[in-house]
């Protein structure tokens, strides 16, 4: 049986990070009324915040504030002595909170390392093939992957995304759509929208 070593927070009192990724509050005694309540503590469930990243509700200030648990386990179990400013998880897995899965980086770091292992930067899935629109030319470029057009185009990976879930409308002066059975009549209408009409896509 693996061993678990729990650990105090370096910064917010009356919780616990463990080598195994899991976050748990301590014992406790609160007076009220003349009269003293004691509270077990226990192990904390977690939660998904939207982005496949794990939170636990944690008290600060007599307020509960949600943080993203690999954050608080390595903030407690590794060194950062250049301060660096974003997580890694090795696997690429955003649910394996473990120790040993997890270092700090740089943004770009991280970004380059889940483009190495075939991840896309934002949703934690194998990439898919893209297809980009130039707003201005309407030009279709087809790419491999959400990365290689990143590359190609000079655009974060991240705004590619947020274009493909329709968070936003366009970045860099390119709209995208994922290469699947969806695509042409995607792109055709795109096109329609900014005055071209039923071009042959494939």
């Amino acid at each position: 049986m693996e061993t678990e070593i729990w650990k105090a927070h370096p910064e917010y009192a009356g919780i616990e990070v463990s080598t195994l990724g899991r976050v748990r509050t301590l014992d406790r005694t609160v007076p009220r009324k003349n009269r003293m309540y004691h509270f077990k503590g226990r192990v904390l469930k977690p939660a998904s915040n939207g982005s496949g990243y794990l939170t636990v509700a944690v008290k600060v200030n007599d307020k509960f504030i949600s943080k993203i648990v690999h954050r608080l386990v390595a903030q407690a179990f590794i060194r950062n002595p250049d301060n660096l400013p974003e997580i890694n998880h090795r696997d690429c897995n955003k649910t394996n909170n473990r120790v040993e899965n997890l270092e700090w980086v740089t943004h770009e770091e991280n970004i380059a390392y889940r483009d190495k292992l075939g991840h896309t930067a934002r949703n934690n899935a194998p990439t898919l093939p893209v297809f980009a629109i130039n707003l201005t030319t309407l030009e279709v470029s087809h790419f491999s992957a959400q990365s290689e057009a990143g590359r190609e185009l000079g655009i974060l990976q991240q705004s590619i995304y947020k274009v493909l879930k329709g968070i936003i409308k366009q970045t860099g002066g390119y709209w995208f759509t994922n290469d699947d059975e969806k695509a042409d009549d995607a792109i055709n209408r795109k096109l329609h929208e900014i005055g071209k009409t039923g071009l042959k896509i494939r």
